[in-house]
């Protein structure tokens, strides 16, 4: 249930944060033309974030990746034009060998939340349950999650603001 919430959730944020004018001023988007990081630019730059992050989590906890996360999204934009969509790539990862109590949780969630302050990201999304925490990485606008899974399990992943796979737009086909 919770990971419908959060998807819910993230889909808004992003929605909002792509639409021309929204609260991240469409920046997620990239424009016709316009080069933009590569994928392996953003893997690297989600590997900093999430590596960043679980150094202040205490206990360390064990990564265990998302497989579903490996897949790709499709940004898609009536401003962008050739033959290939922009895609927005992301990590989800579940923090094993955390406590499972409820109060421990929370207080993971805070110390990441005061982290992710003093790095200067934003706090777009906090549940009032303490065990939920979207925000948006700066100076990058990477939209990074923290939140409670099934079975009293937190989940940690990042997502990339959309990009040309190789930093560029693929020539449009001529006909």
């Amino acid at each position: 249930m919770f990971r419908t919430v959060r998807l819910v959730i993230a889909a808004v944020i992003l929605v909002a944060g792509c639409a021309p004018g929204g609260p991240l001023g469409g920046a997620m988007q990239p424009s016709a033309g316009k080069p933009t990081i590569t994928k392996t630019q953003a893997l690297t730059r989600i590997e900093q974030l999430v590596n960043g992050t679980v150094g202040v989590i205490h206990p360390k906890p064990q990564l265990e990746l998302y497989r579903p996360s490996l897949n790709d999204g499709i940004c898609t934009d009536a401003r962008t034009t050739g033959s290939a969509e922009p895609i927005e790539v992301s990590r989800e990862y579940f923090l094993r060998g955390l406590p499972k109590a409820e109060d421990a949780l929370k207080k993971v969630i805070a110390d990441v939340k005061a982290y992710w302050l003093k790095e200067g990201h934003y706090i777009a999304v906090e549940h009032e349950n303490g065990l939920q925490l979207y925000g948006h990485s700066r100076p990058d606008d990477f939209l990074i999650t923290i939140g409670l899974e099934g079975d009293n399990v937190l989940t940690l992943g990042a997502t990339s603001t959309c990009l040309w796979p190789n930093g560029t737009p693929e020539p449009s086909p001529t006909t």
